[in-house]
């Protein structure tokens, strides 16, 4: 009869062990990682535009012959 409270004994606290696994203290809830990207500046392309435009308005305004060939 003693040996067989003892595997009963054995037994419930080979059984108990798993539910003693872990700690009873708060879960740690890490905070989110939140990446940002800032917008892009559309004046930025919008003055590289104007700025090739004036570039080529000034290369046909310097290529414009005006000779008067009527006399």
């Amino acid at each position: 009869m003693k040996k067989v409270m003892t595997l009963a004994a054995a037994g419930m606290i080979a059984l108990s062990a798993p539910a003693f696994a872990g700690a009873y203290g708060d879960a740690v809830v890490e905070e989110e990682v939140v990446v940002v990207e800032e917008a892009g500046s559309s004046l930025g392309n919008t003055g590289l535009a104007l700025l090739g435009l004036a570039v080529v308005a000034g290369i046909i305004a310097a290529s414009d012959d005006a000779t008067d060939t009527t006399e």
